[in-house]
């Protein structure tokens, strides 16, 4: 699983949840790191 796909899927799941509210929330790189530490979730 790469951080691109974890942005992807976190992108649409806060379009699901809130709708399109042009929202300015950032998936960055750090953001994704803390996901898949938080997760266990380890890139191959």
């Amino acid at each position: 699983m790469t951080g691109e796909m974890i942005q992807t899927k976190a992108k649409e799941f806060l379009q699901k949840m809130y709708g399109d509210t042009n929202s300015k929330f950032n998936f960055s790189i750090g953001w994704v790191e803390w996901f898949k530490a938080r997760h266990g979730i380890k890139s191959y």
